[in-house]
């Protein structure tokens, strides 16, 4: 088992890595493709590359407290990259692949970044326009060899692996209460703010996470990186933790190649967002109603599961053999998606549907969901493998105090608070009050002071009939039902409840069309008859579109944005009152 008690001498994190690296040196740390097959990089390969980068990084004028920008696609180079800026006194400025042109317009401007990593040429393209008005980037390096025809100062990254280390290594002084890393918020809605994060509020949150796995006997793990690292979930859950959990970290080539990638790794665990395990939930659910046996047998399963779970009933010799005859049916398909070794899956970012975990949970995979914020570095609770209480994210972390509020938002306090946000004190202080941060999402805690989170405080539905409606109840619902569609429910200051039905095509043929909003029509049915009057769907409008972050109704972490739905289908979401 992880010595939780242990001391932990390290108070910023480059610190972290060195101390780490000297126990492990000539062990494989990161993997990455290269030519079809996976490679590895060892702790003293990495650490020497780290020391490398950031004496090239001085070595061009940069100076503590400098903004440095990283546009790439989880790889070894994303790693040593952020620790080499940090080493060198600067601050990383993540970006997501995904950004537009007028996104990476904003991050420059608000950030004034001095320097900037970006990984491909196609990534070049889209970010070099963006900072033609901006003459405050000095240095571009690229991960690989880009023929761009443009007379641009780029330093290619294997150039600087071939320099020898200085023996007058200039080290740069940097306390914990340094700035780490600005993240920026995913902007669900309003334009995106630079969350400030230090080395202590970084540090403080893996140790207080750290603390959840105390029972957990972590040797030789197997993580594999697939959410992109500019958010702070990835940040810290699958860059950082892993170097405290003996764990190597191998990163996935892209999404499409995700499921290949999980047979040739064989992780041991593995952190994702809700939307990952509907995926899956609803790969599985289709195998099974493809046969009304199997799909019986899935239904007694889950019903079994919850009256289990929920101690409603005992466990009879017969309920014991199903189990454990679906279970062998279950095992051999988890097996073949992500390997034979598997150990458990946290789940954050978002709200996980309680029949969702249930299911997993029947079949004897434990789903660990936790809650965070950007601006918490990110986690504030998460649930234990030795009490998994589904339907709550569980107990607050180690060293993080949490509180509800009059009006039932969730307040939180500790050291994994931000700094603050970049060059917005009015928002800072609107957002921490008496070292108490206001969180915007509504909760309460069970018996066991287990955190529930209910809603949004902003997303609230208040009909003109005075009552208050959370919409992702109702959302969530939906996400178990067997369809390639998303609903989003309106209502707010209106009579009753809507829903916009957003089915991921856009091509489909009239009758594929019919046939999709057919059934859609039976779950909606199906639906009300379980909600109360005043959650029920009146009305409902179907739309076509591909939902991802090209759409922009999607966050980076597959969140819909509420108001971007609302700004989109307005017109159509109005006549639904008419």
């Amino acid at each position: 088992m992880i010595n939780i008690k242990k001391e932990f001498n390290w108070k910023t994190l480059p610190e972290l890595f060195f101390e780490e690296a000297e126990k492990q040196l000539d062990k494989p740390l990161l993997w990455h493709k290269i030519n079809n097959q996976y490679k590895s990089y060892s702790w003293k390969i990495v650490r020497k590359r780290i020391l490398l980068l950031s004496s090239k990084l001085i070595q061009l004028g940069i100076k503590k407290g400098d903004k440095v920008i990283i546009v790439s696609e989880n790889n070894p180079n994303w790693f040593i990259t952020d620790f080499a800026i940090m080493l060198a006194g600067g601050i990383t400025v993540p970006a997501y692949t995904t950004y537009t042109q007028k996104d990476y317009e904003f991050l420059i401007k608000d950030s004034k970044a001095k320097m900037a990593f970006i990984s491909n040429k196609k990534l070049f393209l889209n970010f070099l326009p963006a900072m033609k008005n901006n003459k405050q980037i000095k240095n571009i390096f690229s991960y690989e060899i880009i023929n761009h025809g443009v007379n641009e100062n780029i330093i290619c990254i294997e150039d600087v692996w071939k320099e020898k280390i200085r023996n007058e290594v200039v080290k740069i002084k940097i306390t914990e209460d340094d700035p780490a890393c600005i993240i920026y918020t995913s902007g669900t809605s309003g334009e995106p703010k630079g969350v400030i994060l230090t080395h202590k509020s970084i540090r403080s949150n893996l140790i207080g996470s750290l603390d959840i796995f105390r029972n957990i006997n972590f040797n030789n793990e197997r993580y594999i990186s697939f959410l992109p690292l500019s958010h702070s979930y990835e940040h810290t859950a699958g860059q950082f933790m892993p170097l405290l959990t003996s764990s190597e970290i191998f990163y996935a080539e892209n999404l499409d190649k995700l499921f290949t990638n999980f047979k040739e790794v064989n992780p041991t665990y593995i952190s994702a967002v809700p939307r990952f395990y509907e995926a899956i939930y609803k790969k599985i659910l289709n195998n099974f109603s493809k046969n009304k046996i199997l799909e019986k047998i899935f239904n007694i399963n889950l019903s079994l599961g919850k009256r289990i779970y929920l101690n409603q009933k005992k466990i009879l010799l017969i309920t014991r053999f199903f189990k454990f005859f679906f279970k062998i049916i279950i095992d051999n398909k988890i097996k073949k998606i992500f390997g034979k070794n598997l150990k458990f899956f946290i789940s954050g970012g978002g709200a996980l549907s309680y029949d969702i975990n249930i299911f997993f949970e029947s079949i004897g995979i434990k789903i660990l969901q936790g809650y965070g914020l950007t601006e918490t570095s990110p986690t504030v609770s998460c649930n234990r493998p030795e009490l998994n209480k589904i339907g709550t994210v569980g107990p607050a972390i180690k060293g993080v105090e949490v509180k509800i509020a009059d009006d039932g938002e969730i307040l939180v306090k500790g050291d994994n608070l931000m700094k603050g946000y970049l060059g917005k004190k009015k928002e800072t202080k609107e957002k921490i009050k008496n070292n108490w941060l206001y969180t915007g999402d509504i909760g309460e805690f069970d018996k066991d002071n287990h955190l529930i989170i209910t809603d949004r405080k902003k997303d609230i539905i208040v009909t003109t009939g005075g009552d208050n409606i959370a919409p992702q109840k109702i959302e969530n619902l939906f996400k178990t039902f067997d369809t390639e569609a998303e609903v989003v429910i309106f209502g707010d200051n209106k009579p009753f409840l809507i829903a916009c039905v957003i089915i991921k095509h856009e091509k489909l043929t009239d009758v594929e069309a019919r046939n999709a909003m057919k059934k859609i029509d039976l779950y909606i049915k199906r639906l009300n008859k379980i909600l109360s009057p005043i959650e029920k769907i009146r009305k409902h409008h179907y739309f076509f579109n591909k939902l991802d972050q090209k759409s922009g109704l999607l966050t980076p972490t597959m969140k819909i944005k509420r108001n971007k739905v609302y700004e989109k289908y307005k017109k159509e979401i109005e006549k639904l009152y008419n």
